[in-house]
């Protein structure tokens, strides 16, 4: 009786142990720090193409010694890089996020707005009035400060406005990004602190300035660059200044596409995260950046110029000092980084074109020209489309009420006839879209994800792969068509192993695995799942 007892006691500890270690298992140490790094144009070809010549610190330290998911899909088309972002953070799509593009069609004002407008806050520093109002669920840095009773401290600093709110979502403590006209730090009244005291005295102090008046030359004799190798490729050295103007006419300068814009938020970063003292108490603390590797007068997506190589090297080296920083502030054991791109293409339609690929671009407002007058021709002589961004055309639903007209034969009759235009994949009614259901990967059910009520057009269309729309001014709306989209996306810190992950999941688990990593809840409209491997 005795020895059976023992044996009783022996096999409960055996169980208590068993248990304690899987709960060690499935709940990893919360990190003291979160940092975010989101690089606009970021491509894992990219790093692949350059690794041998990167510093071991930098890229190399969080892409090889992490968390490499190799096959992270798109289940949205892609609209701009504030719905990526918000994808992202939210762990869901513009369906349920609002958040469809940089720009919608308001049908209240019918005209194109940032998506970030919103003229109930007042700009520090600017005239601009924005916020992240139209961002309608949760994202996982809500909800670390929820469930932290307001007590993480929570940054984001970045070069363009939609790009940085998207990453601070509704609850940071204060967000900053650059004036490109003005050559300052600015924010938004929508966030706590406001402008953060340090991106102020960067203002007054003249370092900013210093920054933004360092010229851009190589950093390294041209002739050793990749790009420079082949036969026909071009050796000559180049240089620009920042506060040059992207045009003529412009008040606009080309700061936001040259490395000084990465100094910028690097710098003010590393403050912050002084001033701050992130990630020195037990509540986990998040920092978010966001940088480029876009340069000027970019007509190539691919490594093609010398210039979009200095810019990986240069910011190579920029993320190298902040892990370093960070090493020593916190300890890497206890930081946990998470670095992304946006849905990009390989390669743009002009890089195409010159290889015999078919390819284009795709320019809304002569097409929709077209449009409105083959539907004169057909229901008389009215202004028949009302509005049209971003692949969502607007009917005048007043005056085919007024005239009677069946709307649903007329969203038909449009959905057919943009079918007949060069670059256009499919064209779907408003109607086919609201009517599907699931989150599948197919094309339609990826158009609708890509949708929200607020702004979805009476008709939506896609393009071919390798054509491109652009407004006017030749911007881009949307930088990818390619049926099965991905991104760069890697996990570092946090004691976390290095492995690679090849399985497919598609962008909107990042936000739980991030969340199941933080020990924190879902965002309230998270569709995805944690991913399984980084817990294994």
């Amino acid at each position: 009786m005795r020895f059976s007892f023992n044996k009783f006691v022996l096999f409960a500890i055996f169980c208590i142990f068993n248990l304690v270690t899987e709960a060690q298992t499935i709940t990893p140490e919360k990190p003291r720090l979160v940092v975010g790094i989101m690089v606009d144009g970021l491509q894992q070809r990219h790093l692949e193409q350059l690794w041998n010549y990167f510093d071991t610190n930098g890229f190399k330290r969080l892409v090889g010694k992490g968390i490499n998911f190799k096959n992270l899909n798109y289940n949205i088309v892609s609209a701009g890089n504030t719905a990526d972002i918000a994808t992202i953070m939210t762990g869901t799509v513009p369906y349920y996020h609002g958040i469809v593009g940089n720009y919608f069609y308001n049908k209240n004002s019918g005209e194109i707005e940032s998506i970030i407008q919103d003229n109930q806050e007042i700009g520090i520093g600017t005239k601009l009035q924005y916020s992240a109002h139209n961002m309608l669920s949760s994202s996982i840095l809500d909800e670390l400060v929820m469930e932290s009773h307001r007590n993480s401290k929570t940054y984001a600093i970045g070069i363009n406005a939609e790009e940085t709110i998207m990453l601070g979502g509704h609850s940071a403590q204060s967000v900053a990004w650059i004036d490109d006209v003005f050559m300052k730090w600015i924010t938004t009244g929508y966030y706590q602190d406001g402008l953060h005291s340090k991106a102020d005295e960067m203002n007054v102090n003249g370092e900013f300035k210093n920054l933004v008046d360092r010229n851009w030359q190589p950093m390294f004799s041209t002739n050793t660059y990749l790009s420079a190798q082949g036969k026909n490729s071009s050796k000559k050295a180049f240089e620009y200044k920042p506060t040059d103007r992207q045009t003529k006419n412009s008040s606009v300068s080309i700061l936001k596409n040259t490395p000084s814009a990465n100094s910028l938020v690097a710098e003010l970063g590393l403050k912050v995260l002084q001033q701050e003292n992130l990630g020195m108490d037990n509540y986990t603390d998040m920092l978010l950046m966001q940088f480029t590797v876009r340069v000027p007068n970019e007509k190539y997506f691919s490594l093609k110029t010398i210039e979009k190589e200095d810019i990986y090297y240069r910011l190579d080296k920029e993320i190298q000092y902040l892990l370093q920083k960070i090493d020593n502030q916190v300890g890497m054991d206890r930081t946990l980084v998470f670095m992304f791109g946006n849905q990009t293409e390989v390669h743009t339609p002009t890089e195409l074109g010159e290889n015999k690929v078919p390819s284009g671009y795709f320019n809304a407002s002569r097409s929709m020209a077209l449009v409105n007058t083959y539907f004169m021709a057909l229901y008389g002589q009215e202004k028949w489309i009302e509005g049209y961004y971003g692949k969502n055309i607007f009917l005048n639903k007043r005056k085919i009420e007024e005239k009677k007209l069946d709307i649903n034969q007329i969203q038909t009759d449009l959905a057919n006839f943009m079918l007949e235009f060069e670059g256009i994949q499919s064209a779907f009614t408003s109607t086919q879209l609201n009517g599907i259901s699931g989150n599948s990967s197919s094309e339609i059910a990826r158009l609708r994800n890509s949708t929200s009520k607020n702004s979805m057009g009476d008709v939506v269309f896609t393009l071919l792969p390798g054509w491109l729309e652009v407004d006017d001014k030749m911007n881009p709306v949307g930088e990818s068509n390619a049926i099965m989209a991905n991104t760069a996306f890697y996990l570092y810190g946090s004691k976390l192993p290095t492995k690679t992950i090849i399985n497919a999941y598609n962008i909107t688990d990042i936000a739980p695995t991030l969340s199941r990593l933080l020990n924190i809840p879902f965002p309230n409209a998270c569709i995805g799942k944690p991913i399984k491997e980084v817990f294994e």
